[in-house]
């Protein structure tokens, strides 16, 4: 999702990526661009102490591991990638769209009116 990225997207899931991202961003007060691009690395000692506190465990898990880093203050880098879209996925976009809406919604629960 940066500027200098080489992404090539079917207009489909193009459309879910921005959506899901832009209600990440404006929901959760993340300053990400894409959350949920497939490779990740961390620091041993701040991932140790989130993920106490991380519930996640499936497609939701890495975009609240970089959240609550964001709002622990942990400095977060994004790096230009060159991605193609594969033939076949595992995401059904019609479910996991909706499962992931209801996982935003439930940190954004948890995060800003109960603060924990």
């Amino acid at each position: 999702m940066l500027p200098q990225s080489k992404a090539e997207r079917t207009l489909r899931r193009s459309i879910s990526s921005k959506t899901y991202n832009f209600l990440v961003r404006h929901m959760l007060d993340s300053k990400l661009r894409d959350h949920q691009c497939g490779f990740k690395a961390f620091k041993r000692e701040p991932l140790m102490q989130l993920l106490g506190e991380v519930e996640a465990t499936h497609w939701f898990w890495d975009t609240e591991v970089m959240v609550r880093a964001h709002w622990h203050g942990y400095k977060i880098k994004e790096i230009a990638v060159e991605w193609k879209s594969g033939r076949t996925t595992k995401v059904n976009l019609f479910k996991d769209s909706w499962s992931m809406l209801w996982k935003i919604v439930a940190l954004w629960w948890k995060l800003k009116v109960k603060g924990s």
